[in-house]
């Protein structure tokens, strides 16, 4: 994908099901925190200091190539 300069551009998307987004709702907030808070706690426990980069450069729009 390119925008308008014809450069391309970073970043990253995902699908979520509508089943999922109703199983998240149905969550107490509190549960829903924690839930994040595992999810992150789950990814940076398996970053390597290559990927820490590259997950830095897509938060920024850059490309990771």
């Amino acid at each position: 994908m390119s925008d308008n300069s014809g450069k391309p551009q970073g970043g990253f998307s995902y699908w979520v099901s509508d089943e999922q987004l109703r199983a998240f709702q149905a969550l107490s907030m509190i549960d829903r925190l924690r839930w994040v808070e595992a999810a992150r706690q789950f990814t940076l426990a398996g970053q390597t200091p290559e990927t820490r980069e590259r997950m830095e450069r897509l938060r920024r729009g850059e490309t990771i190539a």
